[in-house]
């Protein structure tokens, strides 16, 4: 009985590796294709002053297109983070960091659906600068002299970073 139950399991055991060793052999050589020649995408040729159609296709396309002028604010009234509203944890803090984004318009306006707080050690922070920003007026983007909407970067830092 020893025997057979060896027996039995060397003939699985060569089934198996035959089965392997048919299974790879029976796997042809993938086809070659031959190189073909690689077409690059022509890079984007400027835009022509006062082409403010094209100038906003791309603007459009890309929010965050090169630009000849970015969006500026006017005034940053109402401040962005008023000292007299400034919870104490944040006043003391040996670190503060916030850093959002918005959108702002051919009008100059932010538009708040796209407003994203990139970073915030406090969430007061978002919160004022989402406040203020909502208020502010802003020169805008300018590509080849027409008004384009485009990306706006805003942050600022108390204190030193703790390392890492």
């Amino acid at each position: 009985m020893l025997r057979s139950s060896r027996a039995r399991a060397r003939l699985a055991l060569s089934s198996v590796v035959a089965l392997a060793l048919a299974a790879c052999a029976s796997n042809p050589d993938p086809e070659m294709v031959p190189d073909q020649p690689v077409r690059l995408a022509a890079p984007d040729t400027p835009v022509k002053p006062g082409d403010c159609p094209e100038a906003l296709r791309r603007a459009s396309a890309q929010a965050d297109v090169h630009v000849d002028r970015l969006p500026t604010p006017r005034s940053l009234v109402p401040a962005p983070l008023p000292v007299a509203s400034m919870p104490e944890e944040v006043r003391y803090a040996r670190y503060n960091s916030v850093k959002v984004t918005v959108l702002v318009d051919t009008l100059g306006r932010a538009d708040m659906r796209t407003f994203k707080v990139v970073k915030a050690t406090h969430p007061w922070l978002a919160s004022s600068v989402k406040t203020a920003v909502a208020k502010w007026k802003f020169e805008p983007a300018q590509l080849a002299g027409c008004k384009v909407p485009r990306q706006f970067e805003w942050g600022a830092t108390s204190g030193r970073a703790p390392r890492a």
